[in-house]
């Protein structure tokens, strides 16, 4: 089978499995935002950020490393690498359980020991699935993978609605997944052909580490702010408005978080196979990105204008002050996705100690416009994230651009366009939605969508054809069985 073949085999996979995890998590939190608080949301956030910073230390980059390796002993290198990161997870999850009295002590809710040991369960298994995940898409085996995972995507949810009801209280977020993630680490590693031995072969591990030191370095900045601002919004705000902005963070990635999961899962796999010939590198990268935005963007337009229906209808009046900063991550959330892709394309190259400096300094500008924003409140702490990760965007971009020997305003050439077009349909939109009647949250949110479907369809098909067309012969290589549906809706 073809490599383009391959690709949109695993990308439609993944894309299923991802749509169904975001399908049930939606149910699940329906349900859980209701019978539970924000600052029980808040509670397991701020759990998790300790062990979120500790984690950094020695897990990152085994997935890249392995995904770039392009020797010929790659059965070696994944046993290795099976070693190293068991002895890392096992000494991170220690010095977490370690720390995690103190924490508690400093945000002043011992609850916080208990969630302690469950999310260290969790992480120790979720690491654990790092190698056969990282075999099964070396490989481009990526329906194997989605297999194994799609009835624990539907059944970890529907514990915790269960759990919630029985009672459980905060804890109903995490119990049900620390008692799935063992079988499924088990299956995950029945799908491949790998037969760990008690052999170590420590003599690699220099090797390994030599590769992922720089992704390390940038992941401990990129975690240090990622959750940075959630620590400084827990101490000058408060555990229930970090609840609350969670809710909004997580809102604002509800698709394109998935979509970019799905991408640069395929795109790690699929673009080391060109570097040697760059013209085709970026024809594959920037074809793949565009037909990305051109269903990516407008998720989020539609969610931009009908934010406040959206979150009455999931969540109830109680979570109301998450609408405003929703909106303003919304527009972080549109451009992380068309350049989400960044870490693919530098770890092709084997660029990482590029990447790692653009995220040292990106640490410090986002944790000091976080303090500052926080003074704000919601609404303040978003704007300013927003403002320092779109600036840096456009320095992971020039940095692609750089890489595949092209001119920085040649990929703002190639996808701005898809921005103006989404830009354009929220304004029209938005303004249409200012003149409907008062009705039930739900059937507002349901017309603005449908409307903003529509508009976009026949602005599309009148005055964006050409983008369209090179849209639609992206997808009739990659998305055989798809291609003559997008033909019909758009007029090609």
């Amino acid at each position: 089978m073809e490599v383009a073949k391959q690709a949109g085999k695993g990308f439609v996979s993944y894309l299923w499995r991802n749509v169904l995890e975001k399908i049930m998590g939606l149910v699940a939190m329906i349900f859980l935002a209701r019978k539970l608080t924000p600052y029980d949301f808040g509670l397991v956030s701020i759990t998790e950020v300790l062990l979120y910073l500790i984690s950094v230390l020695g897990t990152t980059g085994l997935a890249e490393f392995l995904l770039a390796y392009r020797k010929d002993d790659t059965d070696e290198i994944f046993k290795a690498a099976f070693w190293f990161n068991v002895i890392i997870t096992i000494g991170i999850a220690v010095v977490f359980l370690c720390a995690v009295p103190f924490w508690a002590d400093a945000q002043h809710d011992e609850r916080i020991v208990k969630l302690g040991f469950i999310a260290a369960g969790i992480f120790i298994f979720s690491q654990l699935q790092t190698i056969p995940k990282t075999w099964l898409s070396k490989n481009l085996q990526f329906d194997k993978q989605v297999k194994v995972q799609a009835p624990f995507i539907i059944l970890v949810p529907l514990t915790k609605i269960a759990a919630v009801f029985a009672g459980w209280g905060v804890y109903s977020l995490l119990i049900p997944t620390i008692v799935f993630q063992p079988v499924l680490t088990f299956l995950l590693y029945r799908q491949t052909k790998l037969k760990i031995s008690f052999q170590l072969f420590t003599n690699r591990w220099r090797e390994i580490y030599h590769f992922t030191k720089h992704l390390i370095g940038a992941t401990i900045f990129t975690r240090i702010t990622d959750y940075g601002d959630k620590f400084i919004l827990a101490r000058f705000v408060g555990i229930d408005k970090l609840g609350v902005y969670n809710i909004a963070f997580q809102l604002a990635e509800l698709f394109t978080g998935q979509l970019t999961q799905v991408s640069n899962n395929v795109l790690s796999s699929v673009l080391p196979k060109y570097i040697d010939d760059k013209d085709r590198f970026y024809h594959h990268y920037i074809s793949f990105l565009k037909a990305f935005s051109f269903f990516a963007l407008p998720m989020l337009a539609i969610m931009f204008v009908a934010a406040e229906p959206i979150v009455l209808t999931l969540y109830g009046s109680k979570w109301i002050e998450a609408v405003l900063p929703l909106r303003i991550l919304i527009v972080a959330a549109a451009f992380k996705c068309v350049s989400s892709s960044y870490g693919s394309v530098m770890n092709s190259f084997h660029l990482n100690k590029k990447s790692f400096i653009v995220t040292a300094i990106y640490g410090p500008f986002h944790l000091v416009g976080s303090y500052l924003g926080s003074m704000f409140g919601l609404g303040g702490l978003a704007l300013v994230v927003t403002i320092v990760k779109v600036v840096f965007i456009n320095w992971n971009i020039k940095q692609i651009m750089d890489a595949v020997a092209k001119p920085f305003m040649k990929w703002y050439s190639d996808i701005f366009p898809y921005f103006i077009l989404n830009a354009i349909l929220i304004g029209i939109v938005w303004f249409v939605a200012t003149l409907l009647p008062s009705m039930k949250p739900v059937y507002t949110a349901c017309i603005i969508s449908a409307a903003f479907v529509l508009l976009y369809i026949i602005v599309a098909r009148l005055l964006y054809r050409s983008a369209t067309v090179q849209v639609s012969a992206t997808i009739a290589n990659i998305f055989p069985k798809l291609s003559p549906y997008f033909n019909k809706v758009f007029g090609i």
